[in-house]
């Protein structure tokens, strides 16, 4: 096999690498897992597209046009979802899952879908909804339910680690609402805060 295919072989290996890298850090990766993953992923995609660039700057002579564009498209893509792979994930996984998330309201309020255990805060294992994960960090929500029957549902956005984490929240409790209305407006403790629809609300601990 001669160099130049080896070079196109890499060049597409890091262009794959750049494609799936927003997805894999929004749906897989929270609190020290995060760190454990996202830097060796970015250290060892970094490093080897800039090792390639610089072979094909230095034998552009003997090396074909498909690793050249490959590897700029790479860096490109690689730079663009690093810096704002998370919120463009977020933003389409809200949108085009809008749908799911509700028929899961639906069933937990026909309790259909129900904590996984006493003990364990209100957290429910989804078996469905899992590739990708409709709640990051396990696919596990939050289910609040008062005495008149009034739900509110954490899907994670982000588990976080020690006390921090970022959700979408479903809630039809009006002291909820006016809860959430309220930390809307706040400068410092919740951050990012948002209302989304009527009764879904984006949040950030």
């Amino acid at each position: 096999m001669s160099k130049s295919n080896i070079y196109s072989i890499l060049s597409i290996f890091l262009l794959f690498m750049a494609i799936i890298q927003a997805p894999i850090f929004y749906y897989y990766t929270f609190g020290m897992i995060a760190i454990l993953i996202i830097v060796p992923y970015v250290v060892f995609g970094f490093g080897l597209t800039i090792w390639l660039l610089v072979v094909i700057v230095k034998k552009s002579d003997q090396i074909t046009r498909t690793p050249k564009i490959t590897i700029g498209l790479t860096f490109l893509i690689g730079s663009f979802t690093l810096i704002f792979g998370e919120s463009l994930i977020e933003k389409l996984d809200w949108n085009l899952r809008k749908n799911d998330r509700e028929v899961i309201i639906e069933l937990i309020k026909e309790d259909k879908i129900q904590p996984n255990g006493k003990y364990n805060n209100g957290i429910a294992k989804l078996s469905n909804w899992n590739f990708p994960p409709i709640s990051n960090g396990g696919n596990e929500i939050t289910i609040y339910k008062t005495e008149s029957s009034k739900v509110t549902v954490e899907f994670y956005i982000n588990r976080g680690f020690l006390d921090h984490y970022s959700a979408f929240v479903y809630t039809n409790d009006t002291e909820k609402i006016k809860e959430l209305e309220e930390h809307m407006s706040y400068q410092k403790g919740l951050q990012l805060n948002k209302k989304l629809d009527e009764n879904w609300y984006r949040v950030s601990y």
